[in-house]
Formats: C-alpha cells, structure tokens, sequence
C-alpha cells in the first residue's frame, strides 16, 4: 500500500519544477537582500541579475506546471523540429508549425473524452487529446508562435465551461 495517493503524487511531480526554482529566487532575493544591507554595489546587481532571471525562469515554470498535461489518453505526439506529429489508430496525422494557421482547445466532449488541441493548416485539421502520451510538447512547440502568451492557454485548460477556445490565429 502505498503512502500517498497516485493523485496526490502526480500533482507533486507536475509542480517539482516551480518548486525548485522557487528555492533558488529566493536565495537568489536573500543574496541581493545582503548585498543592499551591506551597502555593496556589485553584488547588489549580480544579486538583481539572478533575481530577474531566476524570476522569469520560475514564471514560466509556474505557467508551465499549472497547464495539466496528464498522459493517460489515446495516441502519442511527437514535437521534431517544428513539425508535429500524432500516431493514432483513428485521425493520426503530421503538420509543419509553420503551415499553422489557428490553435484552438476544445472543452466539448469528444470520443477521447478529455480536451483537444485543433491544429487548423491549409487544407484540414489535426485533432489531438492533451491528455494523449507527449502532448507536453506542444505547449513547448506553441511557445514559438508569435503573439502567444502561455496565460491563454492556461485560462482556456483551466475553464469549466464547454467551448472551442481559439488560443492563437496567424495574422492577429
């Protein structure tokens, strides 16, 4: 029997990250806190250095983690160089970043039962779970989209309604 829940477990691995880098704000604060008591000039802008990078590096840790990327749903995405890949026995299929003309994320119920990624290219769509194995990735992948902050894509991943949120759209 184990002594945590698998649930309790999985949400403390999804935050490890931010986490860790938390610890290291905060030293990186507390040594810029000693340098202003100290009255010393260069280590309180080696200080002010670590703490803005350190800062943005947890920011987007944060973003990261509270974006929910369980891997229990059908298929399996693969990111290689911009171009997209999902292997599945029913709608697989693969797409340039670059042809990507829109990305919403649908909360409508779908045969995989979970919330899909619609990836809208020249010519068709690709419909992927975010529950499906790899599907991490893509976020990672979507970080290279003009104009995209990871805010909408966590205010669309966290809503409760059930809608088709268009997250990015080339051109706007």
């Amino acid at each position: 029997m184990p002594l945590f829940r698998p649930e309790a477990m999985q949400t403390l691995r999804r935050w490890r990250e931010p986490a860790f880098v938390a610890v290291f704000f905060a030293l990186s604060v507390w040594f810029l806190w000693q340098a202003v008591a100290q009255s010393s000039w260069i280590s309180g802008m080696i200080g002010l250095g670590m703490a803005g990078v350190v800062g943005s590096v947890l920011y987007v840790s944060y973003m990261r983690a509270s974006i929910n990327t369980e891997s229990d749903g059908p298929g399996i995405v693969e990111v290689r160089e911009r171009e997209i890949t999902y292997f599945a026995p029913e709608n697989g299929g693969s797409m340039d970043l670059d042809t990507l003309l829109r990305l919403q994320l649908s909360t409508l119920p779908s045969n995989s039962g979970d919330r899909n990624w619609i990836l809208w290219y020249p010519g068709g769509s690709l419909v992927i779970p975010t529950s499906a194995d790899g599907a991490g990735a893509l976020v990672e992948a979507f970080a290279a989209l003009p104009n995209l902050g990871y805010d909408k894509i966590a205010r669309a991943t966290k809503a409760e309604t059930q809608e088709i949120f268009t997250i990015w759209q080339r051109g706007r």
